[in-house]
């Protein structure tokens, strides 16, 4: 069911929609630093450091990779947080 407001007017620019580039570029660096510390880490692991900076690189690797997802998420929208919910039930063969 749709409203008709009979108005001809634009709809005008919402804080939202002037943050997206803002999304976008926070988007692309992330995607940046996550390629990097995966990288990272496959060079770390190819060189057997130590335990402790195993450990980091790991983390490191996850927390940007997981920064990345959710920005992502926010510029794609809610829809995005449903439909990993629905692949994780899915893989899971949770029913909820």
């Amino acid at each position: 069911m749709t409203i008709e407001t009979g108005t001809t007017d634009k709809a005008r620019s919402g804080v939202l929609t002037r943050g997206k580039g803002l999304l976008k570029l926070l988007a692309g660096l992330l995607a940046v630093a996550a390629v990097c510390a995966w990288g990272s880490l496959g060079i770390g692991l190819y060189l057997d450091v130590d335990r402790g900076a195993r450990i980091t690189l790991a983390i490191v690797a996850a927390v940007s990779t997981e920064a990345l997802f959710w920005t992502v998420a926010a510029l794609l929208g809610v829809s995005v947080v449903e439909a990993r919910k629905r692949i994780w039930r899915r893989i899971t063969r949770r029913e909820a």
